[in-house]
């Protein structure tokens, strides 16, 4: 008796891997752009660059700049560049503009959105700078006292200006980058005093804070006053009582720091009253401008 074996082939298909049926998700939120769809897509592949990005993206729209910021940054370590603009447009927003100028340098060679920002944040220093609307935070801090890492900044701006010179009119300036100093303008006195308000316990705490966590190097406090003359004081007069007026703000700044447990004996004070003005002009914003302390680690 004959057995017959009947051999059946059955064609091998080949699955479509995890990332690739994210693929599927990606272009179908394209289309439809459903925060649903690109959550599905990372659950099937986490490190899909696309899907972290635009998930970041309508993130950010929605202003939970936290969340975005961990995809933005997830798409960064898949290699999607295009995510630094993101991260810099949320600090840019946030009004960190140290850490949004970092980002925006990772890409100011590749795209014309983030040499815009960077000729906005270089001119007159800004990202070096709190003012009335900015309060420099202690991640902001850290970036401009962190010595490597401005000179990584420096070496990018160098490289984005030799192809595309708008960003900085002057080459000099960006040595500017390599200098670990903060601008602090919104640090209140009541004019013509030293002693410091209360509304400037915000950014004192995150000075603090900042320097707090590079306790081997030595700060720099330096005062400034603008070129207004005291009533009925000759200018000679009002040039010495600028002087001290410089110094003093500077010491009551000292004192902050020490209060929030700054050890004295790091800190260095330096008065300079109206002999170095960031501005030229006597109008309320140059006033303004050139009425500062600057502090500045070495």
């Amino acid at each position: 008796m004959k057995i017959f074996i009947f051999l059946f082939f059955i064609p091998i298909i080949a699955l479509a891997t995890p990332c690739e049926q994210a693929d599927e998700y990606v272009i179908e939120a394209y289309h439809y752009p459903q925060q649903m769809l690109l959550e599905k897509a990372l659950d099937l592949c986490p490190t899909h660059p696309t899907a972290n990005n635009n998930l970041a993206v309508i993130l950010e729209g929605q202003q939970k700049y936290a969340q975005a910021l961990k995809y933005y940054q997830r798409a960064i370590k898949a290699n999607h560049k295009a995510a630094w603009l993101g991260v810099g447009s949320i600090y840019y927003q946030q009004k960190q503009f140290p850490l949004s100028l970092e980002a925006y340098l990772q890409v100011c060679n590749e795209h014309p959105i983030a040499r815009k920002r960077v000729t906005e944040l270089l001119q007159d220093n800004r990202y070096k700078t709190a003012d009335e609307e900015v309060i420099l935070n202690q991640p902001s801090l850290q970036l401009l006292y962190d010595s490597d890492r401005l000179q990584t900044l420096y070496k990018q701006a160098t490289s984005c200006r030799q192809n595309f010179r708008s960003i900085s009119t002057n080459k000099e300036k960006l040595r500017v980058i390599q200098v670990p100093f903060a601008n602090f303008q919104n640090l209140h006195f009541q004019t013509g005093e030293h002693d410091l308000s209360l509304i400037s316990d915000t950014q004192l705490n995150e000075i603090a804070k900042a320097l707090a966590n590079i306790p081997k190097k030595a700060i720099n406090i330096k005062g400034h006053a603008d070129t207004q003359t005291f009533a009925s004081k000759p200018k000679s007069e009002s040039y010495q009582l600028n002087w001290e007026l410089s110094k003093n703000r500077a010491e009551s700044v000292k004192r902050a720091m020490i209060e929030r447990g700054i050890n004295s004996t790091r800190i260095n004070i330096y008065a300079y009253g109206n002999r170095k003005p960031l501005v030229k002009g006597n109008n309320s914003e140059a006033l303004a401008k050139n009425r500062r302390v600057e502090i500045g680690v070495e």
